[in-house]
């Protein structure tokens, strides 16, 4: 069964809430990423659960990527999240 991802926080690293910022720092160790602070990033709300799910959202990523990523968790983004995100990375392909 899918759960439903909600974004708790899009955009640059820096600006990440403290409430969320060990999920951000876990997934950059995760991935062996050094933290400018300017890096985009997408943090998700994993409903039924206390997890977060970090993307980074590096120029070139797609939504269907990132639907990719989630499902691999077993989530999918929520309608709204999904148009926010959508228009964000078209944003960001300009």
């Amino acid at each position: 069964m899918d759960r439903k991802a909600t974004i708790a926080h899009l955009g640059q690293a820096k600006k990440t809430p403290p409430e969320l910022q060990g999920f951000l720092n876990f997934r950059a160790g995760l991935d062996r990423r050094e933290l400018a602070g300017d890096e985009q990033v997408a943090i998700f709300r994993i409903d039924g659960t206390d997890s977060y799910h970090v993307v980074f959202l590096e120029r070139g990523t797609t939504l269907e990527q990132i639907e990719k990523a989630l499902a691999a968790i077993e989530a999918v983004p929520d309608p709204k999240s999904r148009r926010v995100l959508a228009k964000a990375l078209e944003k960001a392909a300009r």
